[in-house]
């Protein structure tokens, strides 16, 4: 919980360091730390001796808090799985035979984007998947990680967030019925949330943005001389790059006797999935919600109150235990393989296993580092200083866009969206009650707002996935995507001042939205950036 002591302006300093020397010094490990120090130090009374040990005391203690704890091991075990599914060769052999059916970059890039989009249950399993079955596609047709690690990021997380049946419900779901109990609304919070997701337009543009640039192939900012140097030099990566994640695994090599098959991969990945999903079920407390729902029903009814339990069981899943036992299940069928079918001995497998950790160590290292700097600024209560500001300046009509932007700045600042929800909800609904504003359209700002900052922060956690699993430098990632992700958030805010001022149908502002997104997607990738600048200073050119 955040401190009453209220540090103003000076909330933001830690954050503000560690994305600044991210950015400028391409070093986040270094950079995050001093965020982190700094921060401490600030909460230490300015002494950077007791700030030094308070700082590594705040990391202790946001690794060993249990979900992040649970989600380190995860990582882990996936580190492993990915260990295990390069010696089998399962990789190798589905990339080729998906090779087979692309024929284009198009196709490759269109794959991708599809694929993301339709593992919607989750985020993390999204981009994991995802980046890890097209990673060798886009790899042949020379498609720079950063591209990769754009489509990853900007499909996972918003369509996670959009999904009626997805990790991100129960939370989302949590928030709006504790908001409406205490102020005495009666409304459903599912249906509120329902009603929402056309409000969501960061969320939806981003989406929509995504399959604009990859069927027309308009690259801006960055992203544009990334992919000029992968289409011209063969270069999927910057020189001096530092990848997230090692995935040429030069220590892990087939054995000779073993004949790569594909459903090497694809069954410890259906496992995985599947037990994902039962895992969200269970732990949600399904089979009595399943059991009471299917009583005295049948035929569609029955089939109908399924889906409905399985909806609420979601509600409470235990999104860390569920992914933790379903990359258990899918590490525990890939040894099977291995040493059943494969006929791959068991020092082999332990090697594997050994270089699938040090694949993710530098991941578990930045996410150990973005959590704790997340939390000082918490302490530091940047979330309330935002929101104190700009609660001067709002109206009714205006309060949509202004929570939208307040949401993307702590989001930013902090690295995570579901903080960011935990922050705003107690002070934008009650804010929209008193100010008679429409609630659904507030909390769609609130709950896409908070999306920005996971999405691009160079300190969130699904940001730092998307470059682990497209191997790519993290910061190149960072700056690459964000003109796309302003560019969403700027056609986002006008969205909302639109549908706050007016009465406009939504699907209009969401047709109108779209041609505006394509047209300036259009102008940026033909008309602005000529030069070679790089770096922040031409993050748009």
């Amino acid at each position: 919980m955040p401190t009453e002591t209220t540090f103003g302006l000076i909330s933001l300093l830690p954050a503000l360091l560690a994305i600044v020397l991210t950015l400028v010094s391409r070093q986040a490990l270094l950079s995050l730390f001093a965020g982190v120090w700094l921060g401490a130090t600030i909460l230490a009374g300015w002494n950077p001796i007791a700030g030094g040990a308070k700082a590594l005391t705040f990391v202790v203690q946001n690794v060993t808090e249990t979900f992040n704890a649970k989600l380190l091991l995860f990582t882990f075990l996936i580190g492993a799985l990915l260990g295990m599914v390069f010696l089998s060769g399962g990789m190798r052999a589905v990339a080729d035979g998906i090779v087979k059916r692309i024929k284009t970059r198009r196709q490759a890039k269109a794959g991708t984007a599809f694929l993301g989009t339709l593992i919607f249950f989750d985020s993390y399993a999204s981009t994991m998947i995802s980046g890890s079955v097209m990673r060798p596609v886009t790899d042949r047709f020379e498609i720079s990680r950063e591209k990769l690690a754009y489509l990853l990021d900007s499909t996972t997380s918003p369509m996670a967030s959009l999904a009626v049946v997805s990790t991100w419900l129960g939370f989302e779901v949590g928030l709006i019925q504790q908001q409406f109990t205490e102020l005495g609304i009666q409304r459903s919070a599912f249906v509120v949330f329902v009603e929402s997701i056309p409000f969501r337009f960061y969320s939806v543009f981003a989406l929509i943005l995504v399959y604009i640039v990859v069927f027309t192939d308009w690259n801006f900012g960055p992203m544009k001389k990334a992919e000029a140097r992968a289409q011209n030099e063969g270069k999927l990566l910057r020189d001096d790059a530092s990848p997230l994640m090692e995935t040429q695994a030069s220590d892990i090599e087939t054995p000779a006797h073993v004949n790569p098959r594909w459903w090497y991969f694809a069954a410890p990945i259906v496992v995985l999935v599947a037990t994902t999903l039962v895992g969200l079920w269970w732990t949600g407390g399904g089979p009595a919600k399943t059991s009471a729902a299917l009583a005295n029903t049948e035929g569609v009814d029955a089939i109908l109150a399924f889906f409905q339990s399985y909806a609420d069981s979601l509600k409470e899943a235990g999104t860390a235990d569920a992914i933790l036992y379903a990359a258990f299940a899918g590490c525990t069928t890939m040894l099977a393989i291995l040493v059943g079918h494969a006929r791959i001995g068991l020092d082999k497998v332990s090697d594997s296993i050994f270089e699938g950790f040090k694949m993710v160590m530098f991941p578990v290292a930045i996410l150990s580092l973005a959590w704790t700097i997340g939390f000082v600024s918490s302490e530091l209560g940047v979330g309330d200083y935002v929101v104190s500001v700009a609660e001067g300046i709002i109206t009714a009509p205006l309060l949509p866009a202004v929570i939208f932007l307040t949401a993307a700045l702590i989001s930013f600042a902090i690295g995570t969206s579901w903080g960011t929800m935990g922050i705003l909800f107690p002070v934008a609904v009650p804010l929209a009650v008193e100010l008679n504003a429409a609630i659904t359209l507030a909390i769609a700002a609130i709950l896409t707002g908070s999306l920005f900052g996971d999405h691009c922060s160079p300190i969130s956690d699904t940001t730092v996935m998307s470059s682990m699993f497209a191997a790519s430098d993290h910061v190149d990632h960072v700056a690459t995507q964000m003109p796309y992700a302003m560019l969403a958030a700027t056609v986002g805010t006008i969205s909302f001042l639109v549908s706050g001022y007016t009465t406009i149908p939504v699907w209009v502002t969401l047709f109108v939205g779209t041609v505006a997104l394509a047209g300036s997607a259009y102008v940026l990738s033909e008309y602005v950036g000529k030069t070679d600048r790089v770096g922040v200073g031409a993050m748009f050119d």
